[in-house]
């Protein structure tokens, strides 16, 4: 519906808000086209923001829900005794979607694919259900910037690879026979439900 034109005794000013109101008791909008402007950026900014979705979709990016979060944490693993274990995530009673770990530890052959880590082990899945250890040859990066130490990653998914179906715990061990040193570390980034 187009604007109606106001006499100049009602006090707007050329292309200002007037408080008329058309017959049908519609209230006035802008005169001029500054509405027109305002709509078409509007349109402009929907496209863009489709274009973005679009792209990010084909991609492959993963969005994060609003009904979801996202967990990070890292530690120093000095110390951590021969055979123990630490509870490094857990989301009892909320489902992991998603996560990422990192570690660097001692390996024979720090070269991508090589050998498993010497000393730490990651467990997947749920505490007295099911956990199986994720960090094997394949997770090795051969990256190295430090003798006898190496980086080691994985991305896991619920029921991919031999993971449980629900994952909520991510559990280190101390696989080795002596206490961790200051060259090992573990990060892990967590999609929670």
């Amino acid at each position: 519906m187009h604007a109606r034109r106001h006499n100049r005794h009602d006090g707007a000013k050329p292309g200002g808000w007037s408080s008329a109101r058309f017959p049908s008791g519609e209230p006035q909008t802008k005169e001029g086209s500054h509405g027109q402007i305002r709509s078409d950026h509007t349109i402009g900014l929907l496209i863009a923001l489709a274009a973005v979705v679009v792209v990010s979709l084909a991609l492959g990016a993963t969005a994060i829900r609003p009904n979801q979060e996202v967990i990070s944490e890292s530690a120093l693993l000095t110390g951590l005794g021969a055979g123990a274990a630490f509870p490094f995530i857990d989301t009892t009673p909320r489902p992991i979607v998603r996560a990422h770990m990192a570690v660097t530890d001692a390996t024979t052959t720090c070269a991508a694919g090589g050998t498993a880590p010497a000393n730490i082990q990651v467990l997947v899945g749920q505490a007295g259900v099911s956990l199986v250890n994720v960090m094997t040859a394949s997770t090795n990066t051969g990256i190295s910037t430090t003798p006898g130490q190496c980086v080691f990653h994985v991305t896991v998914r619920p029921g991919v690879g031999g993971v449980a179906e629900k994952i909520t715990d991510i559990v280190i061990v101390n696989a080795g026979a002596a206490p961790l040193t200051g060259i090992n570390t573990a990060t892990a980034s967590a999609t929670v439900q």
